[in-house]
């Protein structure tokens, strides 16, 4: 979604990344990307909604979210430690449960159970991971 992030990250990306790439934005071929576009796609303003709806937009028919905390737990920004300055850091972590009502409405039918320890978001059904796991397709 970010092409600061492309830019920041690529070399890492080639080196250690072997699955498809893809991308709401307008990005070179040197990144690697398909590029995703409106109506089929929506990234709903923030990369883990991105993926939910990618999930999707695949054919998914439920989807365990992981680390969806949404909000500034233990002041960090990020699970991984805040990114170089350049990148930002969250700042707009107050808009996305609505991001997340937004993409509930989007994805029909696709089962969402939100498995993170902790978050912000009320949108989708709460289950431990482990419950989540147990669930019979």
């Amino acid at each position: 979604m970010d092409r600061a992030w492309w830019e920041e990250h690529l070399a890492e990306v080639n080196a250690d990344f072997v699955g498809q790439r893809f991308t709401c934005n307008p990005l070179p071929a040197k990144y690697g990307v398909t590029k995703l576009s409106k109506p089929t796609y929506n990234a709903h303003g923030n990369s883990g909604a991105g993926c939910v709806s990618l999930a999707a937009l695949g054919g998914s028919k439920r989807v365990l979210m992981l680390g969806f905390d949404c909000q500034h737990t233990g002041g960090m920004s990020h699970w991984h430690g805040n990114h170089p300055r350049s990148l930002g850091n969250a700042g707009q972590v107050d808009r996305w449960p609505a991001k997340f009502r937004e993409l509930q409405r989007s994805i029909g039918n696709v089962e969402v159970i939100n498995a993170s320890r902790v978050t912000a978001l009320e949108v989708f059904p709460r289950m431990s991971l482990e419950d989540a796991l147990n669930l019979s397709p």
